[in-house]
């Protein structure tokens, strides 16, 4: 596997990564399967684009006890009037996305 620096972070992240996309309706003994492999094959870069709660408890379960050998990307959108994720940078359409202090 090659792997890439993250930026200034000092972070090593493969060039391949896992797309949760996969990981959706399946059971959590099949996202184990996906995660052994990809620990096997060394892809450490996991993307973590739903907030499914049933993915992301999957997801928890099957990285536990190895979870710092993983990197998990996410992103923020979004819902708009219509029920969809739009991409935007404006603060009052994703606000309600991000953390309040």
């Amino acid at each position: 596997m090659v792997y890439r620096t993250l930026g200034r972070t000092g972070i090593r992240v493969s060039e391949i990564g896992m797309g949760c996309e996969g990981f959706v309706d399946k059971p959590y003994e099949q996202v184990l399967a996906f995660v052994d492999r990809m620990e096997a094959l060394g892809v450490n870069c996991v993307d973590l684009y739903t907030s499914n709660p049933e993915v992301r408890s999957n997801l928890g379960r099957a990285l536990r006890g190895r979870r710092e050998k993983f990197v998990l990307q996410a992103h923020l959108c979004s819902v708009w009037k219509d029920g969809q994720y739009k991409r935007t940078r404006t603060s009052a359409r994703s606000g309600r996305a991000l953390p309040t202090s």
